[in-house]
């Protein structure tokens, strides 16, 4: 069984026992299936899951009313939401689906705030994982926007080591944006 206090600790980072403990006691688990949805794209934002184990993945609709896959969430203790900000009725930017069975462990967002606004740890922590998740979406972007479809792929094994085991083909195509058959195209070039 999951030891929540452990897990703040150990792979969330809380230094504080008795944050820790007020944490654990303030949290509870999820476990998802396969194509389980945590949020869909819009909806306010009420809990803040954090990964525990297994692969998700955000998607927004593009104008054309098609699913483009945004992000994948796989590290322990990164948080499994898509705002903008820690604030009271935020909306979700994308919507967050299983990939494969996940654990998280999740905190409501009401708490997380107060805690971000009275303890300078809890902030630090959010602070860390904001400006993580900026630095990947920089490089997403500048991958997009600089390298050719063969060069992308190339990034997406070398930061996402293992990953592309785990999740569809398709999701990879969509996150790199090139089409699947250009996808297929090179996964024959490299075998």
């Amino acid at each position: 069984m999951l030891n929540k206090r452990l897990f703040w600790k150990n792979v969330v980072g809380v230094k504080n026992n008795i944050l820790a403990e007020e944490l654990d006691e303030h949290s509870l688990i999820w476990h998802l299936k396969k194509g389980d949805q945590v949020i869909g794209e819009g909806d306010t934002v009420t809990e803040i899951p954090f990964i525990v184990s297994g692969v998700l993945k955000a998607v927004y609709k593009d104008e054309f009313g098609k699913n483009r896959v945004y992000c994948f969430g796989y590290i322990p203790g990164e948080t499994a939401t898509s705002i903008s900000s820690l604030k009271a009725g935020v909306k979700a930017a994308c919507t967050i689906v299983a990939v494969k069975e996940c654990t998280l462990v999740c905190v409501s967002l009401d708490y997380l705030v107060e805690l971000v606004k009275s303890n300078i740890e809890v902030a630090k922590i959010y602070n860390r994982m904001l400006s993580l998740s900026l630095k990947r979406g920089i490089e997403h972007e500048k991958t997009i926007a600089s390298y050719d479809i063969r060069r992308r792929y190339k990034w997406f094994t070398e930061v996402y080591p293992g990953l592309a085991e785990q999740v569809s083909k398709k999701d990879i195509a969509s996150y790199l944006h090139m089409a699947p058959e250009s996808f297929s195209r090179i996964l024959k070039e490299n075998l």
